[in-house]
């Protein structure tokens, strides 16, 4: 079932995309070392190709005989559907059998001719030059966030602190720019694609060395696939990436590596190198084996990045701290030089909300992030920011919107007629929300995406309440006249009714009856219907829902459309409900199919973008969703003494990360907290700041309300 934010603020973190991995199983039976491994797992690898080859097969053989049975055209085009994704298996299979073994060790020699070399160095500079290196960063972990490991991978690794620890630090073989959305590069230094539009080669750094100072190594790209593969971890989805997401891994020298993929795709640097899947080095692993959960617990992995963990700075259940790599070998690389400043990054925990405050009033830590406008108006309107000894800021980014929003179920009536659908839109007042329980700070979203940058549709708004187009679309529905209550009803007598069930949470208790009272004035009854979670999503899963109020978790830097929108996600070959898929609208449309799989084979970005544009437009047009609100920023508190960038390209941080904190490019100004802290003992202010770093802030803005609508 998909992954949903199960509260207005809670953000589900995953690792990398994962289609195509359905199954969970082990490999096989695995107790040898890397050098073992290889020619073993290219075996089970080759032998699990054929079958799967042979699987496809048999499948596209059945299809073939129900679409000649089909009995309608529908059943017809569902089978038509499933012979076309069967028919991209197998090209895949097929193309990861003519590559050869999935380890390779080759010579440079064997590099294809005609290379185009890249190395993004002109991409614009991270970061600030004014910043400084040095000093303590005090930052803080709730009671969710303390882990039960540090390892990086297995059970119970995707959780807790792995954020702060690996993912904000991590250096992969390349990394997405966060400005420009471009490839930068990693530890590789440059890379080229090949001809077959599936494989990358890619030069590691020579410099490049991990946090124990042992060298990076080719065969260290290997020997983290050894571990995700092998039945030493408990890591479901880690083999299944590996195995079914990778076509190949090959070593041409001991700076020289290509990867690829069993299909072509866009970003394919950054895809083929598996994102943020880090080599392993031989030095840290030497002790792998079957007790690797155990024995690696508490223990960091050696970090190619600029920050690794000491084991004694490993406080169990109170505190871990980050120590800046000495002579990192990343310092003076461009996009890095600035960047990862603070000599040593203390991340404590704290148990409840209210105690993080009064820890950062007190002045034990350095950071304080802004969750809600109660918050920022009433904690933060304190005298230490009046005095100037802390500052506040709101900082507009450009991550992915969760997209919140009401989601129709067009297989039940009345959500089946697209007037009706129109006419909940514009039924539905969301800016009194945003106004009432928002304090008017937070903006409506516009459609199912935003913050994808080129990959939004900027043409696409929500429709605004207006009971006047409300009641317009309702009457075109049958709709069009008013019973003793109020409500419109059709010549039938039935009610316009429409019931919403959304989580048991306190802000949708707030919000969810702001939007009854104002659908009464378009003359829609929306009955609300309040769930604990394990039920709603067990209603979801059923599809039984009429309408939802949730959110997916929008990663970037892609949007994906298939799972959502597609058919085969809707209904079964026989026009029943397909339980259990992320197709909640029960959407079916044979234009949307098509752009669907398009979308899902696109081979480039402009491909991405157009077909990405029109698909928003059809969900926008068809009024699948009532877009709900977003934050379009992120704010604030902060010590004066946390300084933050200023340049021509940069504002606080780079847009494309979710918080500010994540970038790394803020900086710990020892002179000025002294000045400031002995500016406190003596009673010495300095100017208030509240800074609004908007450089980066989206140029579309939401629609003004009607005129005198809903008053």
């Amino acid at each position: 079932m998909m992954r949903f934010l199960q509260s207005t603020f809670f953000v589900i973190t995953m690792f990398l995309l994962l289609a195509g991995c359905d199954r969970e199983e082990e490999v096989f039976e695995q107790r040898v070392g890397l050098k073992e491994f290889i020619p073993r797992y290219n075996k089970y690898i080759k032998n699990w190709l054929a079958e799967q080859l042979a699987g496809v097969e048999e499948k596209i053989a059945k299809e073939q005989a129900l679409l000649e049975k089909a009995g309608d055209e529908a059943e017809r085009k569902y089978h038509e559907g499933q012979l076309s994704d069967l028919a991209n298996e197998k090209e895949r299979l097929l193309y990861r059998q003519s590559i050869g073994d999935y380890f390779s060790y080759k010579s440079i020699e064997d590099l294809p001719e005609g290379l185009v070399w890249e190395n993004g160095m002109d991409q614009p500079e991270i970061g600030d030059p004014e910043a400084k290196k040095g000093g303590a960063f005090r930052f803080y972990l709730d009671k969710f966030s303390y882990p039960a490991t540090l390892r990086e991978i297995g059970p119970d690794a995707s959780g807790g602190i792995r954020t702060e620890l690996y993912d904000f630090v991590q250096m992969g073989m390349v990394q997405i720019h966060p400005i420009t959305g471009g490839i930068m590069p990693g530890v590789a230094k440059e890379w080229a694609e090949g001809p077959d539009g599936r494989t990358v080669f890619y030069r590691l750094d020579p410099e490049a060395h991990y946090s124990d100072g042992s060298p990076l190594q080719a065969e260290d790209f290997f020997r983290a696939i050894w571990i995700r593969a092998s039945d030493n971890i408990t890591d479901p989805y880690g083999k299944q990436y590996v195995r079914e997401q990778l076509a190949q891994i090959a070593i041409y020298d001991e700076h020289t590596v290509s990867m690829s993929l069993p299909a072509p795709r866009p970003l394919l640097p950054y895809y083929a190198s598996a994102g943020r899947m880090e080599p392993a080095p031989e030095s840290f692993f030497s002790e792998y084996g079957p007790d690797y959960e155990e024995r690696y617990n508490w223990k960091v992995t050696p970090s190619l990045g600029a920050y690794y963990v000491k084991e004694e700075d490993v406080k169990k259940g109170v505190s871990v701290t980050m120590t800046r790599v000495k002579n990192w070998w990343g310092e003076k690389k461009k996009f890095y030089r600035y960047r990862y400043n603070p000599d040593r990054i203390v991340l404590t925990l704290v148990r409840d909300r209210p105690k993080t405050w009064e820890l950062f009033r007190a002045g034990e830590l350095d950071y304080f992030f802004i969750r809600e406008p109660a918050e920022w108006y009433e904690k933060a309107e304190m005298p230490a920011v009046f005095d100037g000894y802390a500052e506040k800021r709101t900082w507009y980014n450009q991550y992915p919107r969760p997209p919140r929003a009401l989601y129709m179920n067009t297989h039940y009536k009345p959500l089946d007629n697209l007037d009706v659908r129109i006419g909940v839109c514009h039924a539905t007042n969301w800016q009194k929300v945003i106004d009432v329980v928002f304090r008017g700070d937070y903006e409506r979203l516009p459609g199912f995406t935003r913050g994808f940058g080129r990959y939004d549709n900027p043409d696409i708004e929500a429709r605004p309440f207006s009971v006047a187009k409300a009641r317009e679309h309702f009457a075109k529905a049958g709709f069009d006249r008013e019973g003793e209550d109020g409500i419109l009803i059709n010549d039938k007598g039935e009610r316009l009714e429409v019931p919403l069930s959304y989580p048991i949470l306190p802000i949708y208790e707030k919000m969810c009856p702001i939007l009854k009272e104002e659908a009464k004035k378009a003359g829609m009854d929306l009955v609300l219907e309040p769930l604990e979670w394990a039920v709603l999503i067990k209603k979801l899963d059923k599809k039984e829902h009429r309408m939802i109020l949730i959110a997916y978790a929008s990663t970037p830097p892609l949007p994906r459309y298939f799972e959502n929108l597609h058919s085969r996600n809707a209904y079964d070959e026989k026009g029943n409900l397909k339980l259990d898929t992320n197709n909640i609208n029960s959407y079916a449309n044979e234009e949307v199919d098509a752009l669907c799989v398009a979308y899902r084979n696109a081979k480039t970005e402009e491909e991405v973008e157009e077909l990405s544009h029109r698909l928003q437009q059809i969900m926008h047009d068809e009024a699948l969703i009532v877009p709900g609100y977003m934050t379009p920023y992120q704010r604030i508190v902060t010590w004066r003494w946390v300084r933050w960038p200023e340049t021509d390209v940069v504002q606080v941080a780079p847009p494309g990360f979710d918080r500010p904190f994540e970038s790394h490019c803020f900086w710990i100004d020892e002179e000025m907290k002294k000045e400031t802290l002995e500016a406190m003992r003596v009673g010495r202010k300095f100017p208030e700041v509240h800074q609004i770093a908007d450089m980066y802030r989206e140029p579309w803005k939401p629609k003004e309300e009607v005129e005198g609508e809903g008053e």
